[in-house]
């Protein structure tokens, strides 16, 4: 069983997630909005693992929508981009403190079939865009190193859950293009040691779901809007322009008939001269289109689909409407939002190293030796910009921290604690014992 045999190009197509018309085609679609399935009752109505999860054909059309409006309008895709140049940035790096593990994680993040570091990018794109991330570690039989492969999320129409318990994961089905049968996929609860492993990863997931949701869901239609505003405009003023024509106002109403079939003999086209006579009167008028009087509409729309993507407006290259400290204000939220996605997309890769130890593990038959792997995600800043205050409010922090150790206020544990919390640093357990005891064991 090879790669090839199982990482296959879907295209643009999704099976059975759109409905076609008379003539074999789907139905266009500017941004990807439009396309409704309204052939429900042909589907098998596969239910999710969880209790909440929506119909799959309700998902896989979000799927669909979102894809294509990331391929055709420039908001959705500066959206998509600014999260993943914040959440990825320089790159991220899995540390552990576990030395087998660290020279693991190196290999296998940097195996000429691997190479992460490239691959990032479009994972973080695919997680905006799906809410979801369904990953495959094909393990090699004869080393136990694994190489990973992302399947797209709208090709994967079931989860299969534990029947007491929605959380976990059994197997995945996956609809392959120019397929009838559909794949099965083993979780890493399920497959043996050899066996392909599918991971599924998720975010804005309701309480009682299996299934992720998209960031661009929400702010989709609101973007059609704005979409089709835009095109009006501009059609508008195009109006404007192209209906400058002269009219000739003849206050003899006797001469009319003899004037129309002048012109209609030699027609005046553009850069010709009218030459009037006594009598006539020649004048230019402009279509009375106001289209000014839209610009508060765009700027709505605009604001809609900024508050729904956690955004400020001048993200979007729009700085007019705020000064710079109105600006810095509004970018702390987006700041968060990028921090939290940021957490979310480190656990996720941690997970990854730590599923692909254990499958060597399985290979090499000393699940043992490879029971408790710990890492951790080391993640470019989302603010660079603050870095400076942060390391003088640290050093402000620390010396204040060491007086009142040495006054006996608090102890040496409770001061590391504190100082690396208010450094905005949150340290495991080991780390923490690691520096008030650096003589003792060091953590294995």
């Amino acid at each position: 069983m090879t790669i090839l045999d199982h990482i296959r190009d879907v295209g643009a197509s999704l099976v059975g997630a759109r409905s076609v018309g008379g003539n074999g085609h789907s139905p266009p679609d500017t941004l990807g909005l439009d396309t409704k399935i309204t052939d429900e009752g042909a589907w098998s109505l596969i239910a999710g693992g969880g209790p909440t999860d929506r119909p799959w054909y309700d998902l896989a059309q979000d799927m669909t929508d979102a894809l294509d409006a990331w391929r055709k309008n420039f908001l959705i895709r500066q959206i998509v981009r600014l999260t993943t140049a914040y959440v990825v940035g320089d790159g991220i790096k899995i540390i552990s403190e576990q030395s087998p593990f660290q020279h693991f994680i190196d290999d296998f993040w940097n195996h000429r079939q691997n190479r992460l570091d490239r691959r990032l990018a479009s994972w973080c794109d695919e997680l905006t865009r799906s809410g979801e991330l369904f990953l495959v570690l094909f393990p090699n039989p004869a080393d136990g190193m694994s190489y990973v492969r992302a399947i797209p999320a709208r090709c994967i129409e079931h989860v299969e859950t534990d029947k007491e318990d929605y959380e976990k994961e059994i197997t995945y089905r996956e609809r392959v293009l120019g397929q009838v049968e559909i794949k099965k996929w083993q979780s890493p609860r399920t497959a043996t040691a050899t066996d392909p492993t599918m991971i599924h990863y998720s975010i804005n997931k309701p309480l009682g779901a299996t299934r992720g949701e998209s960031d661009l869901t929400p702010i989709l239609p609101w973007v059609k809007r704005y979409t089709t505003w835009l095109k009006d405009r501009v059609k508008f003023n195009q109006i404007r322009t192209d209906m400058a024509a002269a009219w000739v106002k003849i206050q003899d109403d006797s001469q009319v008939t003899a004037k129309r079939r002048q012109y209609e003999a030699n027609p005046p086209t553009g850069g010709n001269i009218f030459v009037t006579g006594p009598g006539e009167e020649l004048s230019f008028p402009a279509a009375r289109i106001e289209a000014g009087q839209a610009e508060p509409d765009g700027v709505a729309l605009r604001l809609a689909v900024a508050a729904g993507a956690n955004i400020p407006l001048h993200y979007l290259a729009e700085g007019t409407s705020a000064t710079k400290a109105t600006a810095q204000e509004m970018s702390d939220p987006t700041r968060r939002h990028y921090h939290m996605r940021q957490i979310d997309f480190g656990n996720i890769l941690t997970d990854l190293c730590e599923q692909a130890y254990l499958k060597r593990a399985q290979v090499r038959g000393i699940v043992a030796y490879y029971h408790n792997p710990q890492a951790r995600a080391e993640m470019p800043d989302v603010s660079r910009e603050d870095n400076g205050a942060l390391a003088e409010a640290a050093k402000a922090i620390t010396e204040a921290f060491d007086t009142m150790q040495e006054h006996g206020w608090i102890d040496k544990e409770t001061a590391v604690r504190l100082i690396f919390k208010f450094a905005g640093e949150v340290l495991p357990e080991q780390r923490i014992q690691a520096i008030i005891n650096p003589e003792g064991d060091a953590p294995s």
